[in-house]
């Protein structure tokens, strides 16, 4: 049996939006099922979210999805953030024009049975690259860590460092992590564009 074929790609079209919705339904199930996830996500929102897809991941963010033999194995999100505090006429980037603004990173998801072939690190390359071709300033998440450990030893690995609260997610023992893009200046203190479910 040879190698198995991966590939990355932005979501196109209504087929491949129908299977990262797919993704995403089983990304949010896993989450109510666990534990620490349970006590400590908020989905509320879920559902339209997932009926409004592509929204609000759209230019310069994006729906990034992994196939492996061309089945659908894992998905990353980006969307972009509204910069608070900066001058109408600079703070074109998040109205998905591009230059300078931040993305808000979400959704990361790998299925079980695809586990073992570094999807996960290759999404979030893939976000990486998508966001610096964006000419993002920096890539934002919020998360809780013990319901997703192993997301959160990626993050880290991926240059990831804690930051400051960006936005008013409710949730407990959430916590907030920044990757900067950008080797000028400091990226912005923004503020999500949409809700703050996880």
């Amino acid at each position: 049996m040879g190698e198995t074929q991966i590939a990355m790609r932005r979501a196109a079209g209504s087929a491949d939006v129908d299977r990262v919705r797919a993704l995403m339904l089983e990304y949010g199930e896993y989450l109510a099922a666990n534990p620490a996830g349970a006590a400590s996500i908020c989905l509320s929102g879920y559902e339209e979210e997932l009926a409004g897809l592509p929204a609000p991941y759209v230019a310069p963010g994006g729906l990034l999805l992994a196939l492996a033999d061309g089945e659908a194995a894992g998905c990353v999100a980006l969307k972009p953030l509204k910069p608070m505090g900066v001058a109408a006429e600079t703070a074109g980037a998040s109205k998905g024009e591009g230059g300078g603004g931040a993305l808000e990173l979400k959704r990361l998801w790998v299925r079980p049975a695809f586990r073992g072939l570094r999807l996960g690190h290759r999404l979030m390359q893939a976000a990486i690259d998508h966001a610096r071709a964006a000419r993002a300033s920096a890539i934002y998440l919020d998360t809780v860590p013990a319901a997703m450990p192993e997301a959160n030893r990626l993050y880290a690995a991926m240059g990831f460092a804690r930051t400051e609260r960006y936005n008013d997610n409710p949730v407990a023992d959430v916590v907030f992590f920044q990757l900067r893009l950008d080797s000028g200046s400091e990226p912005r203190v923004v503020r999500e564009s949409a809700s703050t479910t996880f």
